[in-house]
């Protein structure tokens, strides 16, 4: 058979395939699957978090932080003399009493012009003794005797310069700086060598939001670290008002609390003793505006709002059950519930 009349035998053959498959109703592309239904789920099968309802105490408060600064503050000096430091007795940070000295000046040629003032007064009292056994004049005697005291006076003004070389606190309180001095410097006169500051009375002043909250005389507390101390307030911006017009129609009026008042600003004072090393640190005041004990207590963000109705999602008999609530006292980030919950609810947080 030639090649021509082999390929046209092929090409029938096929054709008649391809007919057949047709008239079958078969085709050859893949089946379509079968569409599922969707699977039910149960609520019980859903699991949440959850946080039981409990009872405790509620505050609602304002806390503002500022520095406990000391109300009276004294810079030590020589006022008379200047000198070279002989030796320091303190340290900044340490407690002193009323005449303990902070430190003193190198008296050594001082020491030896007043030994030597001290026997020249013996010299004279014995002039004078000499002069009296001798059968001396009056005049002679007196004249002696008035050697005698410009020696004397001359040693006293000595000695009191030798107890002027001993810097000495003034008040019971604590050494709250010492100037960049040491053992071998110079000091002048007037020149600040270390302060002394009155523990006895500290404030703190704050710049509270809410000043309008803050009354003269209101108590308070004042936490340094985790101890608390009751405070009270002592000025407040409309008391300064007044307090600087009064000291300007006042001339003689003194101000001794030795504090800058400034505006907006609330001074509150301890009338607790503070601890010695509260000065510089930072104190927080707790201002408490309502509170309540007892009473249960959640998070604001597990308050919702359905339907313009406030409600919780309760965990109840494994199912997710919206219940209306009460809201009492309310804080920035807590609220009181007054009605809905009762204590051992599981609250439902997601």
């Amino acid at each position: 058979m030639d090649l021509k009349a082999l390929l046209k035998k092929i090409t029938a053959a096929a054709i008649c395939a391809a007919v057949g498959i047709c008239a079958s109703g078969c085709y050859l592309l893949p089946d379509e699957e079968e569409i599922l239904e969707a699977p039910e789920v149960k609520a019980s099968d859903v699991s949440y978090t959850t946080v039981t309802a409990k009872k405790r105490d509620l505050e609602k408060k304002i806390v503002t932080t500022g520095t406990v600064t000391a109300e009276r503050q004294y810079p030590l000096s020589y006022e008379k003399q200047s000198g070279v430091i002989s030796k320091f007795y303190v340290r900044a940070g340490d407690e002193v009493k009323k005449g303990d000295v902070i430190c003193d000046l190198d008296t050594a040629d001082l020491d030896f012009q007043i030994e030597q003032k001290e026997l020249n007064v013996e010299k004279a009292k014995l002039n004078v003794q000499i002069i009296y056994e001798s059968g001396g004049t009056q005049a002679q005697i007196d004249s002696a005797y008035v050697d005698q005291q410009l020696i004397e006076k001359e040693l006293a003004k000595l000695q009191a310069q030798k107890e002027g070389s001993e810097l000495v606190s003034p008040i019971d309180g604590i050494v709250s700086s010492i100037s960049d001095i040491r053992a071998g410097d110079n000091v002048s006169s007037g020149q600040v060598v270390a302060t002394v500051i009155d523990t006895s009375a500290l404030y703190i002043a704050i710049k509270p939001s809410e000043l309008s909250q803050f009354k003269m005389d209101m108590d308070l507390q004042i936490r340094i670290n985790d101890d608390y101390y009751d405070g009270v307030v002592f000025m407040t911006p409309e008391a300064l008002i007044e307090y600087q017009a009064d000291q300007r129609d006042d001339h003689n009026a003194v101000d001794e609390t030795g504090i800058a008042y400034e505006a907006e600003t609330v001074y509150v004072r301890f009338k607790d003793t503070p601890p010695a090393d509260a000065v510089g640190q930072l104190a927080d005041t707790v201002l408490v505006l309502e509170s309540v004990q007892d009473a249960i207590v959640i998070s604001n963000n597990l308050i919702k709002k359905v339907d313009g109705e406030q409600v919780v999602y309760v965990l109840k008999d494994g199912e997710k059950t919206a219940v209306p609530v009460e809201v009492g006292l309310s804080t920035g980030s807590q609220s009181e519930i007054v009605s809905g919950l009762s204590e051992g609810d599981e609250i439902i947080i997601r």
